[in-house]
């Protein structure tokens, strides 16, 4: 199973405090690697929240910010593939 790097952890975490902290022990060091697909998608999902919220410009383009979160969206989707 491929990990996530140290950066892009912090994004999730990022992502996870502001759409739903409740989630926030699902991504701690013992959990993040035992995940249900479900439970992958639901972060996917607040990835994607914040996406929608801080990732694209006003031409609905992804910005720098935008990109990194699209990254982060594929790399959790790895983790259950």
């Amino acid at each position: 199973m491929k990990g996530i790097n140290e950066e892009s952890l912090r994004l999730l975490e990022k992502c996870v405090m502001i759409h739903n902290p409740k989630l926030i022990s699902w991504i701690s060091s013992e959990n993040l690697y035992r995940l249900k697909p479900n439970q992958y998608n639901e972060l996917r999902s607040l990835v994607n929240d914040e996406f929608l919220v801080e990732g694209i410009d006003k031409n609905y383009e992804p910005n720098e910010y935008g990109l990194r979160l699209e990254n982060l969206i594929d790399e959790l989707g790895r983790l259950f593939m």
